[in-house]
């Protein structure tokens, strides 16, 4: 008997194909679109169960039986021919494996990251068009890459192994050579402890200073199993604390990197000996080109937003809205007196969720007519926001300091 009612749900951006398959001995349904999905009926629970598969996008698939595999999938992907195995209590909720993780390893901690769209081949006149991923990274109380490199250390804080100099083994009589052979068999040893040693990630060499960071923007291709297209190091002391993908009405479709820099910053007091917004231009797929760095005062960049053609900027205490010029981004207005610093940032239409660091959550709008930025709402309650996320027009979660998650 079919039943008369319906359920609906969203399986990717491609049409949707349906074959048969066999999944714990009984019957299920492969459905492929721009990911692969398994659907099943549970037994135990009388409804029907849908889960993605952590797998590539598969164009045609099928059940596929052998004396090795009792159970599998024979699908094509591209030019390619695979042949899947499918655990059932991973659909089941038994194992995570809904989710297709990839570990990349980076040079300083990962502070912020945003999506870019870029053109894949510059030299063919077809607009094609990928997704990559830029990352900024910083750390304080680090020496950055030139300052390793001067010292003598490779990009993990590692020394370089020494050459050794064998011209004065030749001039040693007999006894020297008996004496050094139990010395060989003890620097032997040594060489297994080191190598031992380096299997353990150890942190370089702290400076002895306050307001030393290290710090790097990177591009990342997830599409190629997340392979870095470019590491652009910052300068000496500067710190990369946020980043973000901005599309200004003057350049169309054409996505820049905008990442907030500070330099010399300390924690205790927070301050710092200057502060920039540098903007990238992505060219060849995936390498940055500097465009200009533009100096802002008042405090330091902790977040940035794309906001209606232009770029929205937390500077301290302060909100700005830039345009992009020639030698630098142009001021068009600002909005000041917000309690401590600008935390966080999202926007929608003509509205900024701006996220205090201490004073939970305002939503601004930007007033085209009078080109000003006004608050429209506030929470009474405090908080010290460390992220959030929209849900909606009128929504956003929040978490805090303290570990707390709030839906406002």
């Amino acid at each position: 008997e079919i039943s008369t009612s319906s359920t609906t749900r969203f399986l990717g951006t491609r049409p949707v194909s349906v074959s048969n398959i066999s999944l714990g001995s009984n019957v299920a349904s492969l459905m492929l679109s721009s990911r692969p999905w398994i659907g099943r009926h549970d037994d135990a629970s009388g409804k029907y169960m849908m889960a993605p598969l952590s797998y590539v996008p598969l164009d045609h698939g099928c059940s596929f039986c052998s004396d090795m595999i009792r159970e599998g999938i024979v699908a094509t992907a591209g030019n390619t021919l695979r042949i899947l195995s499918i655990d059932s209590t991973a659909i089941e909720g038994g194992e995570d494996e809904a989710f297709n993780a990839q570990r990349v390893g980076l040079r300083y901690t990962p502070r912020q990251m945003t999506l870019l769209s870029v053109t894949s081949d510059a030299s063919s006149n077809k607009d094609k068009r990928k997704v990559v991923i830029a990352v900024a990274e910083s750390d304080v109380n680090e020496y950055g890459l030139d300052a390793k490199k001067a010292m003598g250390l490779d990009e993990e804080g590692h020394y370089k192994p020494a050459k050794k100099d064998d011209g004065d083994a030749m001039d040693m009589d007999d006894d020297s050579d008996n004496e050094n052979a139990g010395g060989d068999e003890e620097e032997d040893e040594e060489d297994d402890e080191e190598k031992e040693a380096k299997k353990t990630t150890i942190r370089g060499p702290i400076p002895s200073g306050k307001g030393n960071w290290g710090s790097c923007v990177r591009i990342l291709d997830p599409s190629n199993q997340c392979t870095t297209l470019d590491c652009v190091e910052m300068g000496r002391n500067e710190a990369a604390l946020c980043c973000a993908s901005v599309r200004f009405h003057s350049k169309g479709r054409e996505s820049f990197l905008a990442v907030g820099v500070v330099a010399g910053m300390t924690m205790h007091p927070l301050k710092q000996t200057g502060s920039y917004i540098l903007l990238y231009r992505v060219e060849g797929g995936g390498h940055l080109k500097l465009l200009h760095r533009t100096t802002v005062d008042d405090g330091p960049i902790l977040a940035l937003a794309h906001f209606e053609g232009r770029l929205l900027a937390g500077v301290g205490n302060s909100l700005r809205l830039y345009e992009m010029g020639k030698r630098q981004l142009l001021r068009k207005c600002e909005l000041r007196g917000l309690p401590t610093f600008v935390k966080t940032l999202q926007t929608v239409g003509d509205r900024a969720f701006v996220g205090d660091m201490m004073q939970s959550i305002r939503i601004v709008r930007y007033e085209t007519s009078h080109n000003r930025l006004v608050v429209l709402a506030s929470d009474p309650c405090p908080r010290m926001i460390v992220s959030q996320e929209m849900l909606d027009w009128n929504t956003v979660a929040v978490g805090d300091k303290f570990g707390c998650i709030s839906i406002l």
